[in-house]
């Protein structure tokens, strides 16, 4: 079977990869390739080129336009009114869907972000924001605004960019292309338009951490990027095609393989989570020198930026603490190559988790508890000032976000310190 995805500008598209995955885990025998086809040829007749394939995906700007080659479009991709996916039937027959909407549910939903009941603003009215709007309606969201640059759209759900710096909602998305590779350093709103929402989305998965994601965590808000999206809705692609449905636990996978290739490519950091006393810090050391890396103790690092010790800043509030940790975090999400041990409430705040996310790994060293709670010191942490036993309640209301927001666990092999840290290095090499 042959398949390609279609579009005006598409030399970094990642689809490739992400198809010949899916072809790889069931056995298939299928080619999946870029074709770049420009406007006036878009806008003419290449009905040629697109009977040429059994299958394709169409990215912008071209999801409304492919629409006059098609014999029938599904219900949705109607309603919507822009289409992503193609079926061949045969005959010069082309059928049309779309499966950005079950793309951007899923991205919510792997990143904890509601929609029944809350508020969004969208960037953009394109057909990449069209999509994102049904499904937000179609899941009982309270509210859906959208933000355009094109006067012949007014009232109703449309709103001009004038309009933001008025606005208040949960969750701010991004459907334009602004801050895209390779203009990385644009960004389509102000950090003061940004501070009005209490999350941010970004479809745009090159880079993974936009300029618009940067503002977001800088201002302590949670931000996810579109990588995610852009695999779950190449598998919906993919059943449509096959008429089958793909295993779930595929779209996590292909999703690792492609964050990793990823900062592989383009440099990245590893961050270590889990409880203290886990082996964050003597593990972490010895990766970042068989690595070659830089290694990086989050406390010293906060210690060092803050004049101040731990201690010290805990005795002025565990929150004067958490905005130091949250300060250090995103400073060293700018940088690469690092291989940081965080403290074991790093991950407490979803804008932490936001900057580690989107600048490299996150790998959570499990150890058991037991073990821990054996040889601990105390008098050298502030959260155990009343003893070990704090140690195990602690534990117990961290452990789900643990493992929640990591992105690979391993699991520290008592007396064998050289296994855990291979492990650790063979993530990201």
């Amino acid at each position: 079977m042959k398949y390609c995805v279609i579009g005006e500008k598409l030399t970094h598209s990642m689809s490739p990869q992400i198809h010949k995955a899916y072809f790889d885990y069931y056995g298939k025998d299928g080619s999946y390739e870029i074709r770049q086809i420009p406007m006036e040829s878009m806008v003419g007749d290449c009905s040629a080129v697109l009977n040429g394939y059994d299958g394709f995906n169409v990215t912008v700007p071209y999801k409304e336009k492919v629409m006059k080659y098609l014999s029938g479009i599904s219900s949705e991709a109607k309603e919507i009114g822009a289409v992503n996916t193609v079926v061949n039937a045969g005959g010069g027959r082309l059928y049309g869907y779309n499966t950005d909407p079950y793309g951007f549910e899923n991205l919510l939903k792997v990143n904890s972000i509601t929609i029944k009941g809350k508020s969004f603003v969208i960037l953009g009215s394109g057909g990449t924001s069209k999509s994102v709007a049904y499904i937000l309606k179609k899941r009982g969201a309270a509210s859906v605004k959208i933000a355009t640059r094109d006067n012949s759209k007014t009232g109703g759900d449309f709103i001009t960019y004038d309009d933001l710096p008025n606005m208040h909602a949960d969750t701010l998305v991004n459907t334009t292309p602004v801050g895209m590779y390779p203009n990385i350093d644009n960004c389509p709103v102000s950090e003061e338009i940004v501070a009005r929402f209490e999350s941010v989305v970004d479809i745009i998965y090159n880079p993974v951490y936009t300029k618009l994601l940067e503002r977001a965590v800088s201002l302590g808000k949670k931000a996810v990027g579109g990588l995610y999206m852009l695999v779950a809705q190449a598998m919906k692609s993919q059943e449509i095609w096959s008429n089958s449905v793909s295993d779930e636990a595929l779209t996590k996978s292909i999703y690792n393989m492609l964050i990793k290739d990823y900062f592989k490519n383009n440099g990245g950091n590893i961050y270590l989570t889990g409880i203290m006393s886990c082996g964050k810090t003597v593990k972490g050391r010895r990766a970042a020198k068989m690595l070659g890396w830089e290694f990086i103790d989050l406390d010293e690092y906060i210690e060092k930026i803050s004049s101040c010790t731990v201690s010290e800043l805990f005795d002025q509030g565990e929150c004067v603490f958490r905005d130091w940790e949250s300060k250090a975090i995103y400073e060293l999400s700018h940088r690469k190559n690092l291989v940081i041990a965080t403290g074991g409430g790093a991950i407490l705040r979803d804008c932490n988790v936001s900057a580690m996310k989107l600048s490299g790994i996150l790998i959570l060293i499990e150890r058991k508890l037991e073990d821990i709670l054996s040889n601990i010191r105390t008098d050298t942490r502030p959260l155990l000032k009343d003893g070990a036993d704090k140690l195990r309640s602690i534990y117990e209301k961290r452990k789900d976000r643990y493992y929640s927001t990591c992105d690979v666990v391993v699991k520290s092999h008592e007396y064998e310190i050289h296994k855990t840290v291979k492990d650790i290095v063979n993530v990201i090499i």
